[in-house]
């Protein structure tokens, strides 16, 4: 068992140092090492910073040997002392930065999180280390002239170019190692793919500005196309403030790309490193206003879904306190009963008693309080309700009430999906509508009430809408004098008992909706709009929790 162990981690460690042999000489041959880009810096930061320690010797030596057979063949053109520097392979000199950084500083506090502002000292440290080195390869040379004569302006060159190089290639890394994790590349290539709004703003506006302003850029002079390459960071940073650091990061790896294909291989002015030091500089701001941006949006979702949470408590206690009034409605009709039956008993043992009694008063006096109670059961809960549901009650229990009250009421509910509305959602929809009812009619110019619901879905959420329209005929106001009582009442019957329209928006708030009042001298409306969320959209939305890219 141990040796199979030992043969399996002895084939690792030849795969990852062959594999980073490969795609060193692979970045080698393309980059062609042009001093204002070197790609290679950022290939070894990635691999040191992504590849767990133990890989770390089979790193270097992936990195060394192919490095030393490059220094090997300019032996005769550059000497031995400048063979023996450049076979010290430029990983173990970043080694031990990366190793500070990663095992001190927290440039990964969490597994699934990473400090913008260790990584980009990380980034600069590890430039001006390669470009000392760099700085010192050339000193041994002796060169007294041409562009790669010792000078400060050379290590500009060096430390924009090792820059640069780590800025192209680090980013797009970190984003593979956030968001492609083992078991969610799949899942994560659906979830950007159905991100239409970074996709669209990114492929159809942004990226294709800069890439355009590129090659206005390369068809300019100097000065113009400085300006221009400048230019590139506005559609950037308008990316960036929509869309966070993943955006910063797909736009500022295009603009170091296009300045590094548009600058020469062997510069000669000083405007090449100044174009390239400012650009770099600013993609760093986009990376930090990109996680400062992420990380507000995540604060936003965070208080998005606590008030999510709070409404659905609200809604749990809403439905619990509904299902309490039920069963006490139902022990109501019981004991509502029970009372009928009782009440005939005595009056039935009161006439074998006394024959003449006269018993019309105490059967009134029954029938009374066998009513009373029965209409506190139905004020309670209907049972129209219980028995076939909220259409039923706002058809039959509302009409009843406002008849009684002398008032005309008709009801329409369509549209579509209204039975798969949550039931919580339905129990706001009844109170509701008897809540704006109650209001409506508390006109005494109030004679005709019209009740609409109707239902719909919306991009997966289900929603409904309440409009109660009451009739103000001023004509009629001796018939509503008439009603007076039974219109005081009407609350009481309908289970109503918020006392205002702000406490109506507050219970709408619960359901995400609002409620709107519009008065005019013939009719007073009453709106309200409810939301349900589909409970697949819930769990869509529990499966991808945002990742932040700032500490």
């Amino acid at each position: 068992m141990g040796n199979r162990l030992w043969g399996r981690e002895l084939l690792a460690q030849i795969g990852v140092c062959v594999g980073y042999a490969l795609a060193f000489l692979a970045i080698h041959s393309i980059n062609s090492y042009p001093a204002h880009w070197h790609l290679n810096a950022g290939l070894e930061i990635i691999t040191l910073l992504l590849i767990p320690y133990r890989y770390w010797g089979a790193l270097l030596v992936g990195e060394a040997i192919p490095n030393a057979y490059e220094a090997w063949l300019c032996l005769a053109d550059f000497g031995s002392t400048w063979v023996a520097l450049r076979m010290i392979p430029e990983m173990l000199l970043c080694m031990p930065v990366v190793w500070l950084y990663r095992s001190k500083l927290n440039i990964f506090p969490t597994k699934h999180l990473v400090n913008i502002k260790a990584l980009l000292t990380c980034v600069l440290i590890i430039s001006i280390v390669l470009s000392a080195y760099s700085c010192a390869l050339v000193s041994t040379l002796h060169i007294t002239n041409g562009p790669y004569r010792h000078s400060p302006m050379l290590a500009g060159i060096y430390l924009a170019g090792n820059y640069a190089g780590l800025l192209t290639l680090v980013p797009c890394a970190l984003i593979v190692r956030l968001d492609f994790r083992k078991g969610r590349f799949h899942e994560r290539l659906k979830e950007i793919w159905s991100s239409s709004k970074l996709l669209a703003d990114a492929s159809g506006l942004a990226l294709p500005v800069i890439a355009f302003m590129a090659w206005i850029a390369g068809k300019s002079e100097m000065t113009q196309a400085t300006v221009i390459e400048m230019a590139m960071l506005i559609p950037a940073a308008w990316l960036t403030v929509r869309h966070g650091w993943r955006a910063a990061a797909l736009a500022g790896t295009l603009i170091i790309i296009c300045n590094g294909l548009l600058q020469p291989d062997l510069p000669t002015t000083s405007n090449v490193v100044e174009i390239t030091f400012a650009l770099c500089l600013a993609v760093s701001g986009l990376y930090a206003l990109g996680a400062k941006v992420t990380a507000q949006n995540l604060r936003n979702e965070r208080e998005r879904q606590g008030v999510e949470a709070e409404q659905q408590m609200v809604r749990q206690n809403l439905a619990v306190t509904e299902r309490r009034m039920r069963r006490a409605a139902e022990k109501l009709e019981f004991v509502a009963g029970s009372l009928h039956i009782a009440n005939n008993r005595v009056l039935d043992h009161m006439r074998r008693i006394v024959p003449n009694i006269e018993s019309h008063a105490f059967y009134k006096q029954a029938m009374v309080a066998h009513e009373q109670v029965y209409q506190l059961a139905e004020s309670l809960h209907p049972s129209a309700w219980r028995d076939r549901g909220v259409p039923a009650a706002l058809n039959e229990t509302v009409a009843r009430a406002l008849d009684e009250a002398g008032i005309a009421y008709s009801c329409h509910i369509g549209g579509r999906g209204f039975t798969l509305l949550e039931s919580s959602v339905m129990t706001a929809i009844y109170r509701t509508a008897c809540e704006a009812i109650t209001h409506v009619t508390s006109h005494l110019t109030c004679s005709r009430v019209r009740l609409e619901v109707r239902a719909g879905e919306t991009n997966k959420h289900r929603w409904a809408v309440i409009r109660v329209d009451g009739l103000m005929d001023h004509d009629d106001v001796a018939r509503s004098v008439y009603y007076s009582e039974q219109r005081r009442d009407l609350g009481v019957k309908l289970g109503a008992h918020l006392a205002s329209i702000e406490e109506m928006r507050s219970q709408a708030q619960v359901f995400g909706g609002q409620v709107h009042v519009r008065a005019t001298s013939k009719h007073l409306r009453v709106t309200a709009l409810l939301h349900s969320q589909a409970a697949e959209v819930r769990q869509q939305k529990a499966s991808a929790p945002l990742r932040l890219w700032v500490n």
